[in-house]
């Protein structure tokens, strides 16, 4: 009777979906923010620091550019390096928009998709985004960062 009653707490316990330690894994996701100060170093690449969530550096590859009359789209990929050495990989679009009587700057937002990474960010999935100021003139670019990731380890 007993194996019985073992049997049928089992069974109930996986029809309904009761999780035991170690049979289910949760998904862990969290929110990031930080900065950005950037500096472009060729026609279609930007390093920078990043501080926040994501503390280390970034490399950011234009991979495609159209000029509007009024703002410039461009699609690129990011790798993030943190301070302990994980990766994140995401590809982006961009879109930089003119500011009035500041010739070469621009008002900038990129929409983030996570694609892959090491480390800790090895299974992470997600979105973020930024927004800030890009200067052509004098190379800069300046942004605050902020979104969701999930799978991310502990």
């Amino acid at each position: 009777m007993k194996r019985l009653a073992f049997y049928t707490i089992g069974f109930a316990c996986l029809a309904f979906g009761i999780a035991t330690p170690g049979w289910a894994e949760e998904t862990r996701c969290i929110s990031i923010s930080g900065a950005i100060a950037g500096s472009i170093v060729g026609p279609t690449s930007v390093l920078g620091t990043v501080t926040g969530s994501l503390q280390g550096a970034t490399q950011a590859t234009i991979t495609k550019q159209e000029k509007g009359e009024d703002r410039v789209d461009l699609e690129l990929k990011h790798i993030f390096v943190t301070e302990s050495r994980d990766t994140l990989q995401t590809r982006d679009k961009a879109l930089w928009i003119p500011i009035p009587g500041r010739s070469g700057v621009y008002h900038m937002s990129t929409q983030y998709k996570v694609t892959g990474g090491t480390g800790r960010f090895a299974e992470a999935t997600g979105t973020f985004k930024n927004h800030g100021e890009a200067d052509t003139h004098q190379g800069l670019v300046t942004l605050a960062y902020s979104g969701q990731i999930c799978g991310v380890a502990p």
